[in-house]
């Protein structure tokens, strides 16, 4: 078991914790049963846990930045000595997880997982770059059709960045929902379409590449680097300018 680690929980402390691979409770020095639980999202949230009545109690007082550290040591000290008494405690509403939280979860259990190095990569850049600045503290279950919406159009610019996104979002959704983060169905991405991509400019071969080409397409039966009918079809599509599938299905009476 990992050694209890203790701090002097002032605000410029808390603001300075950070974890890498899991979350962490940094308890206070002045206080016992008092500390903050760190998230390797960068979320920080105070707890108590004490022993009353025969029973250990854990209690959530708040998110750091929502509530300071002297106000969360004042009510630590009150729900500490309300349990000592027997006095009932009532727990503030879970802390909800945010779209950070949601990312560093998706980030450890499916992209360290599932995806290859390169690509994880890759997702983590088009995170911290673009989805987390924008929504990364929204609440998960708070966040709307309409917010996704106006992340995409931030990105109109950029279509293909915003339709990278948009895939990492509509399978970061997914997975909250099978890990009932939210409610089956609630996916916030699932009707949103992508940005069609840019057409590729056009670009018409030379007079030289135009003979390099038919030079090639000349010796090439005979070489065996293709077939007579594949190289007719090239010929096809260069002279006439039809689609491949145009080419591929004409019969004899066309």
């Amino acid at each position: 078991m990992p050694e209890k680690q203790y701090r002097a929980l002032t605000k410029r402390t808390v603001d300075r914790l950070s974890v890498r691979d899991r979350d962490m409770v940094f308890w206070d020095r002045d206080i016992p049963g008092f500390g903050v639980r760190v998230y390797p999202s960068g979320a920080k949230v105070y707890v108590i846990q004490t022993r009353a009545s025969g029973k250990s109690h854990r209690v959530t007082i708040g998110r750091h930045g929502e509530v300071s550290p002297d106000q969360a040591r004042r009510d630590a000290v009150e729900a500490i000595s309300a349990l000592k008494s027997g006095r009932p405690v009532s727990k503030e509403e879970a802390v909800e997880p945010t779209v950070a939280d949601l990312a560093e979860r998706y980030l450890r259990e499916y992209v360290a997982v599932f995806t290859k190095k390169t690509t994880g990569g890759h997702y983590r850049h088009v995170l911290g770059k673009n989805i987390l600045p924008v929504l990364g503290k929204l609440k998960v279950s708070a966040v709307e059709k309409d917010d996704i919406l106006s992340f995409q159009y931030g990105l109109r610019d950029t279509p293909t960045t915003a339709n990278r996104a948009l895939d990492i979002l509509k399978k970061m959704f997914g997975l909250a929902e099978l890990w009932e983060m939210i409610p089956s169905g609630g996916n916030p991405c699932r009707s949103v379409r992508r940005y069609r991509r840019d057409a590729e400019p056009e670009r018409f071969l030379t007079s030289e590449e135009l003979a390099s080409l038919g030079r090639t397409l000349d010796i090439a039966p005979a070489e065996g680097i293709a077939k007579f009918h594949a190289t007719a079809a090239i010929r096809l599509l260069v002279l006439t300018g039809c689609r491949r599938n145009e080419i591929l299905e004409l019969r004899w009476e066309d």
